[in-house]
């Protein structure tokens, strides 16, 4: 179920220079904004965001993408944001940007939320015009803490040239999992993948 929006469009493009892994390109619809738009007024503020609130629309909008490309159930907690069809919950984290995302560029998950209850991380961009946004791949709860990288408050990662605004975990883009390769249990064939492989 998709909480009333339809499948979206979705496009395959390639994130590292050999082409290996892909980010899956999804059109914002005024469905989904609204939708997005809708729940951010319900949610309020919420306690330890990163931007105070500032992104709840965007983050709104990633959860979206990740239940049009993975399927699933909108159902939003403190702990996770969509329950899979084989009962894994996903906690979905969601940046805006204003350009395509590239390989370098770093997913994070604050020192706060280390403790969410979910079992898969899904990460996605947003354009801060809410035009498109991109499902950049996903990972196991513990295996991104065995693999990120611990950044505190003020660090700069001269990598992506980007300064940490909270103690989080970082991982880049090009090395979460491509969604392409999870397994046929794991996505719906509801998902708008499914239907454009």
């Amino acid at each position: 179920m998709t909480d009333g929006f339809s499948i979206t469009p979705i496009h395959i493009i390639p994130v590292t220079k050999n082409g290996e892994r892909k980010l899956i390109e999804v059109k914002i619809t005024d469905k989904m904004l609204l939708a997005g738009r809708k729940k951010a007024t319900e949610m309020g503020l919420l306690h330890n965001s990163i931007l105070r609130g500032g992104g709840s629309i965007a983050g709104f909008l990633g959860e979206q993408i990740v239940l049009d490309v993975m399927g699933g159930k909108w159902d939003n907690s403190y702990d996770y944001d969509i329950v899979l069809g084989d009962g894994r919950k996903v906690e979905v984290k969601t940046k805006q940007t204003s350009a395509v995302p590239l390989p370098h560029y770093s997913c994070s998950i604050s020192n706060f939320n280390t403790r969410q209850k979910c079992d898969i991380y899904a990460f996605t961009r947003v354009l801060k015009d809410f035009s498109k946004g991109w499902f950049l791949g996903y990972m196991p709860k513990q295996e991104y803490f065995d693999k990120s990288k611990f950044m505190k408050k003020g660090d700069f990662d001269p990598d992506n040239g980007y300064e940490v605004r909270a103690d989080c975990y970082n991982l880049y883009i090009e090395d979460l999992r491509n969604v392409q390769d999870a397994s046929d249990d794991m996505l719906s064939t509801s998902a708008g993948l499914m239907s454009s492989l």
